[in-house]
């Protein structure tokens, strides 16, 4: 892949713009990106709480197996998913970046 990559700001800390043009790039494991010039965030709007599980393959097994069926995976007892966190199943990288996303998302679909 030849692409540009240019140093993060010392004053935020973010990455600076190098993209000029829209491009998509194909994984050969799977997976898209598109890389857009003057897009930094996009939001999730129409993404429900069900979809953003459905991308965490790892929690897949796990889903549906916590104490309370509407559980937030956040604090509860009893929760599957925060089990497996404690066993080492899932990374906890994984479960920040899936919190973060949730924080996202609109309240009824949360």
């Amino acid at each position: 892949m030849d692409t540009r990559v240019g140093a993060l700001s010392e004053m935020t800390g973010k990455g600076t713009h190098t993209t000029t043009t829209a491009r998509l790039f194909h994984f050969p494991g799977g997976g898209e990106l598109i890389d857009s010039p003057g897009i930094r965030e996009f939001g999730l709007g129409h993404v429900s709480r069900a979809d953003v599980e459905a991308g965490f393959i790892e929690f897949q097994d796990l889903l549906g197996h916590c104490r309370f069926r509407d559980c937030k995976h956040d604090r509860e007892p009893g929760c599957a998913l925060l089990r497996a966190l404690e066993e080492g199943r899932v990374q906890p990288q994984r479960m920040a970046s899936y919190r973060h996303i949730i924080s996202g998302l609109q309240e009824p679909d949360y």
